[in-house]
């Protein structure tokens, strides 16, 4: 069991990103070479503010943390960048 809960904490920035992507091209109908990592996903119009939402409470189902409405910002959610990172730093 204690090897289970060692191999969530190794998860890399990578699966982080593959996972993130997988579900934003499920979720919102979306071709992944349409998503840019370093581009705003509200501005290049793949989402909107509800979407926003949607991706949080992703975040906070599969990465088991909480993510407070003050975080939800261009810093931590402002491209596919910002949230693999926002999400690497609050991971448990």
């Amino acid at each position: 069991m204690n090897n289970q809960a060692k191999s969530t904490e190794v998860i890399t920035k990578e699966e982080i990103r593959e996972i993130l992507i997988d579900f934003i091209c499920k979720q919102f109908i979306v071709e992944i070479e349409d998503i840019q990592i370093d581009k705003s996903l509200v501005d290049t119009g793949i989402i909107d503010s509800m979407g926003l939402i949607e991706i949080a409470c992703f975040i906070e189902k599969k990465f088991n943390f909480k993510v407070k409405e003050d975080q939800m910002n261009r810093k931590n959610f402002g491209s596919i960048q910002h949230i693999v990172d926002f999400i690497n730093k609050n991971k448990k």
